[in-house]
């Protein structure tokens, strides 16, 4: 099983780095200290809501730039955005990916869309499917929240979003990986330290939005602050 990991720190993303499909993967290490389980979710109330509307505009964007032999799926998490499913060719890639980093509030796209035929009904039938047990797993696993993640699946492949610690982003995606019928797992999460999961939770605490010190104007793609490794689980 292979895991494949695309990993921004949440201090490199106050910085504004802006992480695209051409990152190289990074390895996800093995854990550092220990953190407290906490079930809160760690975006801003105005954050989850952003990331809902987000989702769909984007969506809605793309599909009027790219009628025509297109499936999508946007998820967003704490205003970054995954971009999966199929495309006809690369120039349409490249579209959905100028489209999306053009969308009000976004702070970096990755974009793992496939150049390819789109997928059957029956495919994605067995996505959802997928994805469904993966969330189960994930719920049943002790020090792993659902709340601090979201869950994708497109082909087979599982894609993992969220603002974790390292300890969290490994158990995650070890307990994807041995879910019966995926292929792989791409983890897109931003690592946050101990210190940076309590700042955000006392912030979420005192209902204060935080001001982003990120521009969304020049979507600059900072390949130096990536290292790439892949993972074969046995």
């Amino acid at each position: 099983m292979r895991i494949r990991s695309l990993v921004l720190s949440f201090s490199a993303l106050a910085l504004g780095v802006t992480a695209l499909s051409g990152c190289v993967p990074v390895l996800i290490g093995g854990a550092v200290g220990t953190t407290a389980f906490v079930t809160t979710d760690r975006r801003t109330t105005g954050a989850q809501m952003a990331d809902e509307v987000m989702e769909k505009r984007i969506h809605y964007e793309i599909s009027q730039a790219i009628p025509n032999n297109l499936h999508l799926t946007v998820t967003s998490y704490n205003r970054r955005i995954l971009l999966t499913g199929e495309v006809g060719t690369e120039s349409d890639k490249l579209t959905a990916q100028r489209v999306a980093q053009n969308s009000l509030e976004v702070s970096a796209v990755v974009n793992e869309l496939m150049v390819g035929p789109v997928s059957s009904v029956g495919q994605r039938m067995s996505d959802s499917t997928l994805a469904g047990k993966v969330r189960t797993q994930l719920v049943a696993t002790s020090g792993v929240s659902l709340n601090q993640m979201k869950v994708t699946v497109d082909r087979g492949i599982v894609y993992l979003m969220g603002l974790v610690t390292q300890e969290e982003a490994q158990k995650a995606a070890d307990i994807a990986s041995r879910v019966s019928g995926v292929k792989s797992v791409v983890t897109v999460f931003d690592i946050l330290t101990d210190r940076e999961v309590k700042e955000r939770l006392k912030l979420i605490s005192q209902q204060k939005e935080p001001t982003p010190s990120y521009t969304t104007s020049n979507n600059i793609v900072d390949e130096s602050s990536t290292s790439s490794t892949e993972v074969r689980l046995q």
